[in-house]
């Protein structure tokens, strides 16, 4: 059903009640309950001066920072400090965005307009990177016409492997990454090595420190063995870092740095061709809320250097603490955890595992793996300082869900899969080119134009997504990635277009 504006506007508690209605399946961020994309530290007085910085600056534009200069004294303190805590000189500067993939997004247009301007010639330039690296730079290099190379990582320790890097570099390199930690096991890549490689091969090097910019700092003061990946590496061409994850200020704050100023006018856009204003965009979008950079110095400065050291300790007490409950319930960790544990198992299913939490309440993020590259599937925890409290709890409940899973028959919906398996994988050839996946997707327009609507509630989703993903996650994992993301991409906009 299509909604229509209503022909009288609603009152305010109309407004907030339907809002709550909308709202209540949605999972409780401040819980402690969710190991994925929330980052909760527990510390409500700090909700409390984010919103209030929020209230303060939403309806001021960035665009035009000539209107709204707190915009520019604003953004220069976060810079200034993401630069302190990146080791950066006076030369490096930067730009808030709104997230990891404008971040990167600019990263990867700077390198690229770099490579080609030095180049002087037309080509596709290529980013080369572990494939522990985030899709952020596949859907950068679709956005921005480069080719993504992903290559294999250590097996034992799944971290980027430097000869594998190194042989995968041609003439058309504009780029290669690191990441601080990666986000699917939260190890952290050889970034002296990869900046040693760059140096050689004049290649730019970033550093996706998206995940640790904002924490790994103050383990390291803690102790923590963490290796160097800042500006203090020659080679480290750029960072970016998100306030938004560790730095625990509201969704929609990150930060991008440059090791030297110019390198900063390549991923700028100037545009006096027209006869309005000026624009010059330092990010990808032109207008854009002070709230969330409002939000972000308030939080940064509320919490300062204690804080951050503090919430640090929580968060390596209860890595420990996980880390070694789940190596007491016969599960491997996957490389040498972080911020970020990551967990398989040869005899469970995990993703029916996940399932189980579930319904217990706990929010975790199944990972498909990539068999040909002897990655299993295994489970993400991103951890938090609230989890120091909630550990022991949430370990005795994957206990009990361990030990229910075990017991669990094979479901007559996992038969399905074969099938699912089978049908899909027909119409994927070996070599994927621009002609076959026009015709797939030619194909796959008629195919689901007739059984759209019986594959999602084969699935399960007419409705939304159901509590229980087993069997969703499983599909993906075995399918082609082609025609998974296709699948994926179909899925989503039938639920967002569906409104459920």
């Amino acid at each position: 059903m299509t909604i229509k504006l209503p022909s009288r506007g609603l009152s305010k508690e109309e407004i907030l009640q339907k809002l709550r209605g909308y709202s209540a399946d949605d999972a409780d961020p401040f819980s402690g309950k969710l190991f994925t994309i929330a980052f909760e530290p527990g510390v409500n007085e700090l909700r409390e001066i984010a919103f209030e910085a929020m209230k303060m600056f939403s309806f001021k534009n960035i665009l035009d920072f000539t209107e709204f200069p707190s915009a520019i004294r604003m953004e220069k303190d976060i810079v200034d400090i993401a630069k302190s805590l990146m080791q950066g000189d006076e030369e490096v500067t930067g730009t808030f965005t709104f997230g990891g993939t404008e971040s990167i997004f600019l990263a990867v247009k700077a390198a690229r307009d770099r490579f080609l301007l030095s180049r002087g010639t037309i080509t596709i330039p290529e980013i080369v990177m572990p494939v522990t690296g985030h899709p952020a730079y596949d859907k950068a290099a679709e956005y921005m016409g480069l080719r993504v190379k992903r290559v294999r990582v250590d097996e034992k320790t799944l971290t980027a492997d430097v000869n594998a890097i190194n042989e995968a570099i041609t003439e058309n390199t504009a780029m290669i990454v690191a990441s601080a930690p990666n986000w699917p096991f939260g190890t952290i890549d050889p970034v002296k090595e990869l900046a040693d490689l760059a140096l050689e091969k004049n290649i730019w090097l970033h550093v996706d420190a998206c995940v640790g910019g904002f924490v790994l700092p103050f383990m390291k003061k803690l102790g923590e063995n963490i290796p160097s990946f800042d500006f203090s590496i020659e080679g480290v061409t750029s960072i970016s870092l998100d306030p938004h994850k560790y730095a625990y200020t509201p969704i929609g704050a990150s930060v991008i740095l440059f090791k030297k100023k110019f390198y900063k006018m390549f991923s700028q856009y100037a545009n006096l061709r027209w006869p309005g204003y000026p624009i010059v965009n330092p990010a990808v979008l032109s207008s854009r809320t002070e709230a969330t950079l409002a939000a972000a110095w308030a939080v940064l400065h509320f919490l300062g250097e204690e804080g951050y050291t503090e919430l640090a300790r929580r968060i390596i007490v209860a890595r420990n603490k996980i880390v070694r409950g789940l190596r007491e319930l016969g599960y491997n960790i996957m490389g040498e955890p972080t911020v970020i544990a990551a967990f398989t198992s040869s005899e469970l299913n995990l993703f029916r595992l996940s399932d189980e939490m579930g319904k217990r309440g706990w929010l975790l993020l199944p990972q498909k793996g990539i068999p040909n590259m002897n990655i299993p599937p295994s489970i993400h925890l991103t951890i938090t300082p609230i989890h120091d409290k909630l550990a022991d709890i949430m370990l005795g409940d994957l206990k009990t869900a361990t030990e229910e899973v075990k017991r669990l028959p094979p479901s007559e919906a996992e038969g399905l899969l074969e099938i699912f398996t089978a049908v899909f994988s027909m119409i994927t050839p070996g070599e994927m080119d621009l002609a076959t996946l026009g015709r797939i997707f030619a194909e796959l327009e008629k195919t689901l134009s007739t059984y759209g609507d019986r594959i999602l509630k084969i699935l399960g989703l007419e409705k939304g997504f159901p509590k229980e993903m087993a069997m969703i996650y499983q599909l993906l994992a075995s399918l082609p990635p082609e025609i998974a993301e296709l699948l994926a991409n179909y899925v989503v906009i039938e639920i967002f277009h569906r409104g459920i």
